[in-house]
């Protein structure tokens, strides 16, 4: 599913029908099950997205689900693409909210990127993830994003050059920037230490900083479609958790089919890696699955070992997602949900954690009928 298609039409009709992300969000409210988000998390969540611009929705939006939790809450993701109308808006919001712009510069950052000839451009993905913690948004700036996050597809690879690790430097440099930080010689020390026990099929696909946590660089490893050789490369990357113990438990999901392939998710604090380590786990080859069935062994899973909320697991196979039609003033759209990926959190040897992060796209009825006059296989 190609949400990018059509996204200009979609932005300009979300700044036209709506004043917030959060007026777009309570009113694509009726699909949401309650047993992932209702009462409080949902009032949060609305009161977070009503200090954001509408555009933020145009080329889809995510959220974070604590399925090991049970109060149906949710932390809020959104895109943004270099050199689109939601960028531009984006930025001439910022500069009328200087109090929590100051603390960041997502734009500055954008800039970067589409800068013709940069190493930013070179490197990086046009895409950028603003995350936002919705139970920390009480600071009285939820323009402040709880993360910001680069992507880079291909250019990152395991081969251990000295040509990669300068690359990663400018990312790095580029992103505690944008995130208000300072530069520490041990974060980047031990960031290219990971990036040194990478095995060469890997990649860095994505680098985070957190501006309202406590110091805190994510590092998103992908490349693995076997859990072979996993305790190994935790071992190299000094991982301070029991490697064997974490390999175990994912090639016994693995043997589950409970996905086909996974990254890894390693937090950089104090110049150490800490000792959560994230699994982000994905079904099939597309990264948009927007039908429930692909993550059914997964969800089984979680529910056999009691690793999340039933209730939870059940709305998430059974009522996420899907599609429906909302009518605006300029006409009508079609909201598809699906399931993005789901991350297991391991620490002390155990599943300590496992989150459904899902996703809303709009797509326009041009967008729709395009679909639909595809051939198979196209």
């Amino acid at each position: 599913m190609d949400i990018e298609a059509g996204s200009t039409e979609i932005e300009e009709r979300l700044l036209t029908q709506f004043d917030s992300l959060g007026e777009l969000l309570e009113q694509l409210g009726g699909g949401v099950p309650p047993a992932l988000l209702d009462g409080r998390g949902r009032d949060r969540l609305l009161e977070c997205a009503r200090g954001l611009p509408a555009s933020l929705g145009a080329r889809g939006f995510g959220l974070e689900l604590p399925l090991h939790e049970p109060e149906p809450k949710a932390d809020l993701g959104t895109a943004l693409y270099e050199g689109s109308r939601s960028a531009a808006h984006f930025s001439d919001w910022c500069r009328s909210q200087p109090a929590a712009a100051s603390r960041t510069d997502v734009p500055g950052l954008l800039c970067g990127i589409g800068h013709e000839g940069s190493d930013l451009r070179r490197i990086l993905d046009h895409k950028l993830m603003l995350a936002y913690d919705v139970d920390r948004g009480g600071d009285g700036a939820p323009a402040t994003p709880g993360g910001i996050f680069v992507y880079a597809e291909d250019t990152l690879p395991g081969d251990g050059s000295a040509e990669r690790i300068e690359d990663l430097g400018v990312v790095l440099d580029a992103l505690t920037a944008a995130g208000g930080l300072e530069s520490d010689a041990a974060e980047r020390r031990r960031l290219e230490r990971l990036f040194l026990a990478m095995p060469p099929a890997a990649r860095i696909a994505m680098l985070g900083v957190y501006p309202s946590r406590p110091r805190t660089l994510r590092v998103h490893v992908m490349g693995f479609d076997t859990t072979r050789g996993l305790a190994a490369l935790l071992e190299r990357a000094e991982w301070p958790g029991r490697a064997a113990d974490a390999a175990a438990f994912l090639s016994d999901m693995e043997a589950r089919g409970a996905f086909t392939h996974f990254g890894l998710n390693f937090n950089i604090e104090a110049g150490s890696i800490a000792p959560a380590l994230g699994v982000s786990c994905y079904t099939g080859d597309a990264t948009w699955v927007k039908d429930a069935k692909p993550w059914l062994a997964l969800i089984d899973c979680l529910r056999e070992q009691g690793l999340a909320v039933p209730e939870k697991l059940t709305a998430l196979a059974n009522s996420w997602c899907g599609a429906q039609v909302m009518f605006g003033r300029l006409g009508l759209l079609l909201v598809v949900r699906g399931v993005h990926h789901l991350k297991l959190v391991l620490e002390n040897g155990r599943c300590a954690q496992a989150k459904a992060y899902v996703f809303t796209a709009l797509l326009t009825h041009q967008q729709v009928s395009s679909l639909l006059r595809k051939p198979a296989g196209g």
